[in-house]
């Protein structure tokens, strides 16, 4: 038999366990919890690499060492510290490199040059993609936001918004087609981004960045839009939705455009934890905690669980391989409204890339679609139509 004193000494122990192990759990819940503030809540403009060693240049080509990076498909940007340049399709590969052509060229671009690939494909501004732009002012809820502004003759205006740890240049790709078939658009900025008010450092991953994407939407329609499509990246995605559940202007809204949204804040986060191991017990509580902390409202930024609430016609486009929002959420909502969903799955596309890898497939997507949505009188949205 155990001894009292023994058996005391055996509770004192189990007790320091049991204390152990709850403060372990509440550290854990704590840190991971800051994990994802750091993760999705504050992410920043990431810097270039410059990783690339440039191997030959000529004859409107240009060499780099064979990679996975490098050898993708499609049409990519490439920066070093001085120039930029866009590289079209691989012309040519052997085991150690791969030739691409060049389709323009701002710098001095030469052999030994250290560079890094760019999914952005303009250096910029829109005047870096040929399409003639006015800098504009939206007065919003936290004071003026900077916009870049093109004109058109159609009446339905694209708003286009970015995502997170990207700029507006996230939206330079898709102006010239958009510009070239007679479409307004507005490529907006919104709370913490450079130049824009400051929100607290911290993103609301769409809300309440919705409201100023509201006040964008106000000035297109007091400038004499007659209604607006809205095309969102990532976060951006996340934004133009919670705007269409929340917003005033909703009904101004024909149509929506995802791009790599993200369409579930929470599975981004369970994505992450399955990545590093980290428990779904401390996962769950890091979640609510996150929300006292930080206030995330997880439930609004789910669309899946709010897929009834949408309305409008969705073009969605998300790549295979996107390795920052799940492409199987968008899978999952493409499957929840098929009566609203047109959606483009691009294999072998990361994130926000379904532009990079197929830009002709890319653009055919978005003209018809535009053209079944646009209400608007122009010759462009009719050929939009057609196409």
């Amino acid at each position: 038999m155990v001894s009292a004193r023994a058996g005391r000494w055996l509770g004192r122990l189990l007790a320091v366990l049991i204390t152990l192990v709850v403060v372990v759990l509440v550290v854990a819940t704590w840190v991971y919890s800051g994990q994802i503030d750091r993760r999705l809540l504050r992410e920043e403009l990431p810097l270039p690499a410059y990783d690339l060693e440039v191997l030959a240049v000529g004859d409107g080509e240009v060499s780099l060492p064979r990679s996975e990076e490098t050898e993708r498909p499609g049409i990519w940007g490439l920066e070093w510290e001085t120039g930029y340049a866009r590289v079209g399709p691989v012309a040519a590969s052997t085991a150690q490199e791969v030739t691409r052509s060049l389709l323009e060229v701002a710098g001095e671009l030469r052999p030994g040059r250290l560079v890094s690939m760019d999914p952005l494909v303009y250096e910029s501004d829109p005047a870096d993609a040929g399409v003639e732009y006015e800098n504009v002012i939206v007065e919003g809820p936290l004071g003026n936001y900077p916009a870049w502004r093109t004109e058109g003759e159609d009446d339905t205006w694209v708003v286009l918004v970015h995502g997170g740890g990207s700029s507006r240049r996230q939206a330079l790709r898709v102006l010239p087609a958009l510009a070239a078939e007679g479409f307004p658009t507005l490529t907006i900025t919104y709370r913490n981004d450079p130049g824009a008010p400051h929100g607290g450092g911290r993103s609301g991953l769409g809300n309440p960045e919705w409201e100023d994407l509201q006040a964008a939407v106000e000035y297109a329609l007091d400038e004499g839009a007659a209604d607006v499509v809205l095309m969102g990246y990532g976060v951006g995605g996340t934004i133009a939705a919670v705007f269409l559940h929340e917003s005033t202007e909703a009904e101004s809204v024909k149509g929506l455009v995802l791009d790599a949204p993200l369409l579930d804040v929470g599975a981004v986060v369970d994505a992450d934890a399955r990545a590093h191991n980290v428990p779904g017990l401390i996962v769950g509580w890091a979640k609510g905690l996150a929300t006292l902390r930080f206030g995330v409202d997880w439930g609004t930024l789910n669309q899946p669980d709010r897929a009834d609430e949408f309305t409008v016609p969705i073009l969605l486009f998300h790549g295979s391989a996107d390795a920052e929002a799940p492409v199987e959420v968008s899978d999952r909502f493409a499957e929840l409204v098929p009566n609203l969903v047109r959606y483009v799955r691009t294999e072998g596309a990361g994130h926000a890339e379904s532009w990079n890898i197929d830009p002709a497939g890319y653009e055919a997507a978005l003209a018809a679609f535009l053209g079944e949505v646009a209400t608007g009188p122009s010759e462009g949205a009719a050929g939009l139509a057609e196409g």
